[in-house]
């Protein structure tokens, strides 16, 4: 006996204590539960029955009734560590299986399983809280602190907190309070599972989250050994929780009671708050209060107020209130009516195409005390610009009562140049009484993008004509800068406080700087300016435009060899002019040439020279001597340069003989011989 009683308390430890698992379990579990022969477990709309057992008590007979039914949908048979899956083996929603059973005590243990499904994926960046759907207990899962490997989350549930850090691929089984049984606490583990996929640093943490099939959150013991009158006092304990949600102060909760009607209002907040109780007139009943983190039980009627600890929420004066009546009590709903606003709003104004890029915020805000569902947030995307980073559209599943949605991002990349209108956001949701409602933002009536038209700068010197290139030998030299900027759209593309920075060289003196104000797209100006030359050179001039952009953003461009002045003094050049002979010097000019060519060409010559003289002489008067001295002077001006040529080359001769000829041995010879021998040579050459 002493074993199998070890052996029970351990199989009761083992199914409430939370353990850290590798792996997803494949159900969740209640506490064991121990009955007699015709008790029964009430879990949720299901009723359990131990109905009957065979004499040798090996074997039990399990009855399970639907809600409000009296005839059982399903009687297995059941042997120890038998499970019978109900409604069907396909298709489970939980598992009824027979865990011990004691003879001597005429007892056993029953065990409810249900398979465990994922809920879904979920992914939180660090310091974000997710909330189980409506159709669950309110639990809330937040990420404390997100590690490279690990992640540190805190599990809020109805009656207590919970922090607990997980592994990558591990998980972590939550526990679930449904009720207590002789001063021993009946839970639902794991009614929820996360099981951590991933966790960044300081940034985003995923998980799944696992939930039962059936999860119910409700469980209640009737005992078969109680007389009638016993039974119908357990029927009306509150054992049933009808109701685990916020009240603010002023509502009123309606519910009944065996078709009998109360009313349930909350007065006022704090460390105990107020209720009170009234029937269906409105008559006063009962008023009382509750402290933070316990309950009050009316006697007048069968109810059981709770408030869970750190549930009293000062701000919005209301509270978190459980509700327990009778098996089979009702409660109305509080339709509350959620308030959303949406906020528009843009990282600026007035942007520059080409650099800036559009920051859209949008904040939603449920201002309301009723809960919003599937709240859709459609984001607008003006013309003239596309989506660069970020989603249009978001989805949340519930905004809840006074909470915010985290701050919606995406950037606008402008694609050209003017002024537009960000329109509304819309936010699609739906109430608590189902009815869907769409709100609409404001709108950003004007969002302004420039651009920089294309810029250019030409330089000129003037030197009697206008010139990139001027040579001059002046004291001073204009110059003349011109800026044109070109562009489409003379609104939107413009630039402001433009500066000429002239870079002059030193042989150079005058103003560097030159304003040259606003220019638009199209448009031209041009600046003027005298310049000292304070010595030669081939001065180069560059210049820097500076300028602003319509954001007021200062600029550079640099635009080299604008304009070349040479001021160095010409260079000294010689070159060969043909000279022709004044009239007294042509005879002899033409005697000489004449003597100084070939007989061929010299008689071409002169016939050439007979023709042209010949138009110019007098008509003859008897003999015309004329022409027949100029053929004698021609004749003789011949015979002379033949003799020339031929005593020249005679002369030649005698000179290249001469130096052949021996010296008499001891030295040079006589000069009385030598002075000799030239004159002889001398006479030869005489004519």
């Amino acid at each position: 006996m002493r074993k199998v009683a070890v052996l029970i308390i351990g199989l009761l430890i083992l199914s409430v204590v939370p353990l850290v698992k590798s792996a997803v379990p494949s159900t969740a579990q209640v506490t064991l539960i121990e009955l007699g022969l015709g008790d029964s477990v009430i879990f949720g709309n299901y009723e359990i029955k131990f109905a009957d057992v065979n004499p040798s008590w090996t074997k039990v007979n399990v009855h399970i009734y639907e809600k409000g039914e009296s005839e059982p949908s399903a009687t297995p048979v059941l042997g120890v560590g038998d499970s019978y899956p109900f409604p069907t083996e396909d298709n489970p929603m939980f598992y009824v299986k027979v865990a011990w059973i004691k003879s001597d005590e005429k007892t056993m243990y029953l065990r409810l399983e249900s398979p465990l499904k994922k809920l879904e994926s979920v992914t939180l960046s660090e310091g974000q809280t997710y909330q189980l759907p409506s159709w669950l207990p309110e639990i809330k899962i937040k990420v404390v602190e997100a590690y490279d490997d690990s992640a540190k989350f805190q599990i809020t549930l109805p009656y207590e907190t919970i922090t607990q850090t997980i592994t990558e691929g591990k998980g972590y089984g939550i526990p679930y309070k449904l009720t207590e049984i002789s001063g021993k606490t009946i839970s639902y583990y794991p009614y929820v599972y996360l099981n951590l996929k991933s966790s960044t640093k300081n940034d985003e943490v995923s998980f799944d989250i696992w939930i039962p099939e059936y999860a119910a959150t409700s469980l209640q013991v009737k005992r078969a050994q109680v007389s009638e009158e016993q039974s119908q006092q357990v029927g009306a304990e509150p054992t049933e929780l009808i109701y685990n949600d916020i009240l603010y102060v002023g509502e009123i909760l309606t519910f009944s009671i065996n078709q009998t009607t109360y009313k349930l209002r909350l007065n006022s907040v704090g460390y105990y708050s107020s209720f009170s109780v009234f029937d269906k007139d409105n008559k006063p009943i009962k008023t009382f209060t509750v402290k933070e983190g316990s309950g009050y039980q009316l006697s007048q009627v069968p109810i059981r107020v709770e408030i869970p600890p750190n549930s009293v929420d000062l701000s919005y004066n209301r509270t978190k209130v459980r509700l327990y009546a009778p098996q089979g009590s009702e409660v109305q709903p509080i339709i509350r009516e959620a308030d959303i606003k949406v906020e528009l709003s843009v990282s600026s104004t007035e942007l520059l195409l080409g650099g800036d890029e559009l920051i859209v915020f949008v904040n939603v805000e449920n201002q309301g005390k009723g809960k919003a569902f599937d709240v859709n947030v459609a984001a607008p995307i003006p013309d003239g610009f596309e989506l660069r980073s970020g989603i249009g559209t978001w989805n949340l599943k519930m905004l809840d009562a006074f909470t915010k949605m985290p701050v919606l991002v995406y950037t606008l990349k402008p694609t050209q140049v003017g002024s537009y209108k960000l329109d509304t956001v819309n936010v699609q949701y739906y109430n608590e009484a189902g009815e869907k409602k769409i709100i609409k933002s404001n709108t950003i009536n004007q969002i302004i993008v420039y651009g920089l038209p294309k810029l250019s700068l030409v330089g000129e010197a003037f030197n009697g004509t206008w010139s990139t290139y001027v040579h001059t030998q002046e004291k001073t030299v204009k110059l003349k800068f011109t800026v044109s900027a070109e562009g489409k759209d003379a609104e939107y593309e413009f630039i402001k406080n433009a500066t000429i920075k002239l870079l002059l060289p030193d042989s150079l003196d005058g103003e560097t700087e030159l304003f040259v104000g606003d220019v638009k797209a199209g448009e031209t100006k041009t600046l003027e300016s005298e310049y000292a030359i304070l010595k030669p050179d081939n001065a180069i001039i560059s210049a820097m435009l500076v300028y602003q952009d319509p954001l007021g953003n200062w600029h550079e461009e640099n635009f080299g060899n604008l304009v070349i002045v040479n001021s160095l003094p010409p260079a000294v050049e010689i070159k060969e002019v043909k000279v022709y002979p004044s009239p007294e010097e042509l005879p002899e000019y033409v005697n000489s040439t004449l003597a100084k060519v070939d007989n061929k060409t010299r008689e071409l010559l002169a016939e050439k020279l007979k023709d042209i003289s010949s138009y110019y002489l007098p008509p003859e008067k008897g003999i015309n001597w004329w022409p027949i001295l100029t053929v004698l002077f021609l004749i003789a001006s011949a015979v002379l340069a033949y003799s020339y040529m031929d005593l020249k080359s005679k002369y030649e001769k005698v000179l290249k003989e001469l130096g052949k000829r021996k010296r008499r041995p001891g030295g040079l010879p006589k000069k009385e011989e030598s002075l000799k021998l030239e004159e002889k040579a001398t006479e030869e050459s005489r004519p």
